[in-house]
């Protein structure tokens, strides 16, 4: 039982690999599309985490103690160079 299924799997593996190397051409634009198809999602994915995170900030109100906390390195940063 154990021979018939390395010999399927073998027979998988070769029809796979015989199908691939028929055609350039279709290899070259299934890769074109499969990369297009890639870099949409992961632009689109990309965006709407992005938005998501934004709206979640947003809605924390971090925004404000951020920018305290930039303003109070900013007034540490000019008090140490009128300092020399």
């Amino acid at each position: 039982m154990n021979k018939d299924l390395e010999s399927t799997q073998e027979k998988v593996v070769e029809k796979y690999y015989i199908e691939v190397g028929q055609s350039t051409g279709k290899n070259f634009l299934r890769g074109l599309v499969g990369g297009l198809g890639w870099g949409i999602g992961i632009t689109l994915g990309t965006t709407v985490i992005i938005a998501l995170f934004g709206f979640i900030v947003s809605k924390i109100d971090l925004i404000p103690l951020i920018g305290h906390f930039t303003a109070e390195v900013i007034k540490a940063a000019q008090q140490n160079l009128k300092g020399k």
